[in-house]
């Protein structure tokens, strides 16, 4: 199971290039717990006190805000091997700041802080990794900001499209926007009669021209 766990681990941007003593240490019996979650489970709860480094190790996630009338917005989407909220775990206020679901069966690795703390210490790869993760998460809620706030709900739509290449659900897609689905749903209706998007056997796509 060390085996496994390892040859994961190295996975993942946040060990790739480490020593292998790091990656063995990491996965030591009496650093880390290893915890199964069934789809649809909630992993932890926005404020939740994030007590230790947590690594999806296998499946997917997605982080999520809500308010209080109810309404859901999908910060992200997260496939494993990945750390999670790697950027709050050294904070002073070091608590999740969303909420983290399972969108399918996951594995998911709990690593004392001051585990993954000495480590980097140890191994500068590791400390770099944990560096460009998180100016990489800034930059990506950077964008996501300027998204939201600059662009209209007819430009996100066709942005989403040609980076993602379809719509598989417009509901969830209304979750990741942020907006009601009859909004959504109109502006798609707007699209496809102007002749940008069509529906094909896969989902919604930009039509080829």
């Amino acid at each position: 199971m060390n085996d496994y766990l390892i040859e994961l681990l190295s996975m993942a941007a946040a060990f790739k290039g480490c020593k292998q003593n790091t990656l063995e240490e990491l996965t030591a019996s009496a650093t880390h717990r290893l915890r199964h979650k069934k789809e649809g489970t909630h992993i932890a709860h926005m404020g939740d006190k994030l007590k230790e480094a947590v690594i999806l190790v296998e499946g997917t996630v997605y982080s999520s805000m809500t308010n209080p009338d109810g309404k859901e917005i999908v910060v992200a989407t997260l496939t494993g091997p990945i750390m999670l909220a790697p950027a709050f775990i050294f904070a002073k206020n070091s608590h999740f700041p969303v909420n983290v679901i399972a969108k399918t069966d996951c594995s998911l690795l709990y690593i004392h802080k001051s585990t993954l703390r000495d480590r980097m210490l140890y191994d500068p790869q590791l400390m770099m990794n944990f560096i460009e993760i998180i100016s990489d998460r800034c930059q990506h809620l950077s964008q996501r900001l300027n998204d939201l706030t600059l662009l209209s709900l007819r430009e996100r739509v066709i942005k989403y499209l040609s980076k993602h290449h379809r719509i598989d659900s417009v509901e969830w897609l209304a979750k990741e926007l942020g907006i009601a689905r009859p909004s959504l749903s109109r502006v798609l209706s707007d699209l496809k009669n102007d002749g940008i998007i069509e529906r094909a056997i896969d989902g919604i796509v930009l039509k080829s021209r």
